[in-house]
């Protein structure tokens, strides 16, 4: 009898990483090269997309991160054993295939588009930053200008200041 509150673990699944796909009753299996039953697997691929074929039941995979924490791993290949069971792609197959790269064209256009925005942004923002930074100098360079008027004045004529006298510095 379980416990209240506490919890069963969920089963680990073992075996085979790839998912059985189902063929009509009467089909025969080949066998690969290395001598095994082959599996039957569908294409991925934009020339054969979604379309059946025996492959080897040894042939390794690319396995996502939790195939391999759970240990769903299938061992390296002993074969490159493939046959077609399909030949052609079916239309709704081929017109699902042509949205997608339809899609990924106008993805991709947009993508560019966006790019070119930002770059357009940046080279807005970099030239605003390069005006400030000249009205700065402009602005530093007359300040000292009048400080160097200043210090002429001063020097003409010393005893201004002791007679509370400003030198006349404006332009």
């Amino acid at each position: 009898m379980s416990r209240r509150g506490k919890s069963k673990k969920p089963p680990v699944r073992t075996g085979d990483a790839y998912v059985r796909l189902l063929l009509s009753s009467g089909v025969p299996v080949p066998m690969c090269f290395c001598g095994d039953p082959c599996k039957v697997d569908v294409s991925v691929e934009e020339d054969t997309y979604r379309q059946r074929y025996w492959m080897c039941a040894n042939c390794a995979f690319d396995p996502t991160p939790r195939q391999i924490r759970i240990g769903l791993l299938t061992p390296l290949p002993l074969c490159d054993f493939e046959q077609w069971i399909d030949t052609e792609i079916k239309e709704e197959d081929k017109s699902y295939m042509e949205m997608c790269k339809k899609w990924g064209v106008e993805r991709r256009e947009r993508v560019e588009k966006r790019h070119q925005e930002v770059a357009a942004e940046k080279e807005r923002q970099e030239e605003q930053q390069r005006r400030l930074v000249a009205e700065r100098r402009e602005e530093r360079e007359r300040k000292l200008e009048r400080v160097r008027h200043a210090k002429a004045a001063m020097e003409e004529n010393p005893n201004a200041l002791r007679k509370g006298k400003w030198p006349r510095c404006t332009q």
